[in-house]
């Protein structure tokens, strides 16, 4: 498991700085909507102290990050977490969804 300062190949980025990133940009948003931190809580019905962790060190449950992101009305940036992105082929056969992993 990741301690929070191995570089992942694909992106060159630790977990931790990647958890860091994603706060501040939820910081910077917050401000510019002149939302004070107990006004996000307020509003996303995360605890001020989890907000202030956040913030502060990037840690956050997935479930409080999703309602964060709902009160800041980013629910859309959620849903791109994970998406494939297809290449249009109009003559490609269109591939079978995967059921499982393989073996």
């Amino acid at each position: 498991m990741f301690d929070g300062h191995i570089s992942t190949i694909a992106n060159l980025k630790s977990p931790k700085e990647l958890r860091l990133q994603l706060a501040e940009r939820a910081r910077e948003l917050r401000l510019t909507r002149n939302m004070r931190q107990s006004d996000l809580a307020e509003r996303s019905g995360v605890t001020l102290a989890s907000i202030r962790r956040f913030e502060k060190e990037g840690e956050i449950s997935l479930k409080n990050l999703m309602l964060i992101a709902i009160a800041l009305n980013r629910a859309q940036d959620v849903e791109q977490v994970f998406r494939l992105n297809e290449d249009i082929d109009l003559f490609k056969p269109e591939p079978r969804k995967r059921q499982r992993a393989r073996k």
